[in-house]
């Protein structure tokens, strides 16, 4: 009878591909995850005996069934991801299982799902690396006690009690501060007007150059216009050039992330429960396959097997003149932790036309971007040619270029953007000397723009640069700021709401660490410490504490004391006594209170998508909550009673104060697109609010500003008012757009 061997993983379904690998040699179980965390009510650390942590069961019956599977096995290998979390979990199935046998539980390190892998990790068993425990350890005590202990005194100072639901992070606070940083930069953005000019010549074929640099000074383009006006225009220099495009390293988390939302759409977590799935394995063609490596990696560092795997592919499919000409090795950043390879596919030769029957539609995305993203990495350069112009007009030089691909490279398998001047053409003949025929002079004139809100990926990319975070966090970082309603999409953008506005100014007042970057990433510099054995849990976490505690007495005292800490005053008077009335939380929503309470107890209802401007510790929002009440009247539809506004979840809506009856607020528009419906305004969180036609499904016109009118000048699209871009016409081929 053959020894009974026993597998751990903490994911079922990385548990039923396991069991295909190994059959009746192996019983694989799952831990589900976690099988200990601190408790849930409780702070569950004591910060006077060394930060000890109170370590709880999560699911009795998952931990009594692995100990019933475990108990007559010869050895049990535990397998749970090759990360910080899955290194903790490995620990606490060693401490709740071994029973005072532990010499027969052994550490493997799956960094691929395959049957290769697999059998070479079981035959190199190790043990758990507790530095990386500790750094484990290390990070959810900090987080424990940045949320447990912030977060009822951002409750109890905003709403007057101390479980209000409010949540302060150590790693969210940051990423929430950058968003509305970056908001009250674009609030506060004033337009500055510049001029280019562009001199286009009618030669065979016609080519435009422009004048190097702007202008900023009327009187200097009127000028310039004078003068060029008598200028004749000759070739200067011409000169012909090689471009050269490499190809970007193999993903890590947040590259593929970043990747994934600009050419597949995904959120940052959905990208990460997709590539769990691709990693975890799948059924291709009646076998479960691992199809790529662990997707937490910082590192860019690929194995020699699956590099000459990659250039075999490409010499048999391509040709060799499309192999780079020796294997590529990229260099990681500093710190990264190299736990890891790159992400790529397990196995180059399943190329995505084969495995795409076997993948849903989002599995067979991702696996593609990532399979040539990978094989790109050993392939040659792209070549480009360019040909630049200077052109000299008196005083002045004009500038033209044009280039065009001469070799693809791995470009064959990895689409990249034109060159700005690719597609350009220029006439044969250029060259110094040259006088060319009198151009037509067009000024653009032209205004600076706003910096532009952070999407999900551009989060992501903010964060990694920054050193704020780490792989397995990035896509719960975006993901919490927006379930706790202090940030949402619009447009694909994200914009912070009043809650989060207010969220971090106070902590910004009280606890400004936590929204420091460089705080932050000293913090994770510290994690990788431990990890790496070079600093002391206790030492961290006694520094961060020392500081730490000293802010909390200082809140709590002020609040014993009667005194408010932290408001954040409206230029909204009270009606009664005429204070100005303050921002306050009530069930996750936002209120206006009188700044003089208890005194004066007047409220005021404040709708969920008003207007307003922030301006640290004091909201502007009378215009706003003038316009939110302002609504065309229109009578009931059903009994015709005036119908009255309302502020609800969604936004505003017409309701008749006889009937019941609702209707969407109406613009008097009508819907360019179907010529039938009107333009009504709807709200949705994802997008806040936006007009569309109410002819919807039939018709699905929408605009992100209030229509106004029908364009006078077109006939075909409407007028409205672009949160970006001002007053515009909704047809982008009206002359006011396109002149």
């Amino acid at each position: 009878m053959t020894e009974k061997k026993v597998l751990i993983v903490e994911s079922p379904t990385k548990a039923r591909t396991l069991t295909a690998y190994l059959g009746r040699a192996f019983e694989v179980h799952s831990s589900k995850g976690h099988v200990r965390d601190l408790p849930e009510k409780e702070l569950g650390v004591d910060v006077k005996k060394g930060f000890s942590a109170k370590w709880v069961v999560r699911d009795r019956r998952v931990v009594s069934a692995l100990r019933k599977a475990v108990k007559d096995a010869a050895a049990v290998y535990l397998a749970t991801d090759p990360d910080r979390e899955g290194e903790a979990i490995a620990f606490d199935l060693l401490e709740l299982l071994g029973d005072g046998n532990k010499d027969k539980f052994a550490r493997v390190l799956l960094h691929e799902i395959t049957p290769q892998a697999v059998r070479a990790a079981l035959e190199a068993p190790g043990e758990v690396d507790l530095n990386k425990v500790e750094a484990q350890r290390a990070r959810r005590i900090l987080d424990r006690l940045v949320g447990y202990q912030v977060s009822p005194l951002l409750s109890l100072v905003l709403a007057g009690r101390r479980f209000e639901g409010l949540s302060a992070g150590r790693v969210q606070s940051v990423a929430l501060r950058f968003i509305c940083d970056r908001e009250l930069e674009i609030q506060d953005f004033q337009p500055e007007p510049y001029w280019e000019v562009e001199a286009r010549f009618p030669t065979e074929p016609p080519f435009s150059a422009k004048l190097e640099g702007k202008l900023t000074d009327p009187d200097q383009v009127k000028r310039l216009e004078r003068g060029l006006a008598r200028a004749s225009f000759t070739v200067e220099e011409v000169a012909d050039e090689e471009v050269v495009r490499r190809p970007p390293p193999p993903f890590i988390t947040s590259t593929l992330q970043q990747a994934a939302a600009g050419e597949l759409r995904m959120s940052p977590r959905r990208t990460m429960q997709i590539a769990q799935q691709l990693y975890e394995g799948v059924e291709v063609a009646g076998k479960r396959l691992g199809l790529i490596t662990y997707m937490r990696t910082d590192s860019v560092r690929v194995a020699d097997s699956a590099i000459g795997e990659a250039r075999s592919l490409i010499r048999d499919r391509f040709g060799k003149e499309y192999l780079s000409p020796k294997p590529r090795r990229f260099k990681n950043k500093r710190r990264a932790q190299d736990a890891h390879e790159a992400i790529r596919p397990t196995q180059v030769a399943l190329i995505p036309e084969e495995v795409a029957p076997y993948l849903t539609p989002e599995q067979a995305r991702l696996y593609e971007l990532i399979w040539r993203r990978f094989l790109a990495t050993q392939m040659a350069d792209g070549l480009w040619r360019r040909r630049k112009v200077s052109i000299k007009a008196g005083d002045w030089t004009f500038k033209a270029s044009a280039s065009w691909p001469s070799f693809p490279g791995f470009t064959r398998v990895l689409p990249v953007g034109k060159l700005e001047d690719e597609g350009r053409e220029l006439p044969e003949g250029l060259e110094p000397g040259l006088k060319l025929p009198t151009p037509e002079l067009e000024f653009l004139e032209k205004a600076t723009e706003p910096p532009k809100r952070y999407t999900e990926a551009g989060l992501v990319r903010k964060l990694e640069r920054e050193g704020i975070g780490r792989p397995s966090t990035y896509a719960q970082i975006v993901s919490v700021i927006q379930e706790r309603g202090y940030v949402r999409r619009e447009n694909g953008a994200l914009r912070p709401t009043l809650l989060g506005h207010v969220v971090t100014d106070f902590l910004r007042e009280h606890f400004p660490e936590t929204v420091r970057e460089d705080f932050t990433a000293k913090m994770e510099e510290d994690l990788d410490r431990i990890q790496e054995g070079q600093a002391d849990r206790l030492e961290v976490l006694s520094s961060f504490y020392s500081w730490f505690s000293e802010r909390l007495e200082k809140v709590e005292r002020e609040l014993k004391g009667g005194n408010k800490p932290f408001r954040v005053l409206s230029d909204v008077p009270c009606p009664k006594c005429g204070a100005p009335m303050e921002v306050r939380v009530w069930k996750g929503g936002l209120y206006l209170s009188c700044s003089r309470y208890p005194e004066c107890k007047t409220t005021r209802n404040l709708p969920a998508n008003v207007k307003y401007r922030y301006r640290g510790g004091r909201v502007e929002l009378a215009a706003g909550l003038a316009e939110a009440e302002e609504a065309p009247g229109a009578p009931c539809p059903k009994c015709g009673t005036p119908m009255q506004l309302k502020h609800g979840r969604y936004g505003r809506f017409l309701a008749c104060p006889n009937c019941g009856a609702t209707a969407p607020v109406p613009t008097g528009v009508t819907c360019p697109k179907c010529g039938q419906g009107e333009l009504v305004e709807r709200y949705s969180p994802r997008r806040g609010t936006f007009w569309a036609c109410n002819r919807y499904p039939d018709c699905r016109f929408a605009l992100p500003g209030k229509p106004i009118e029908t364009c006078p000048v077109c006939k075909k699209g409407v007028l409205y008012e672009d949160p970006r871009h001002g007053r515009r016409c909704s047809n982008p081929e009206c002359p006011t757009r396109t002149g």
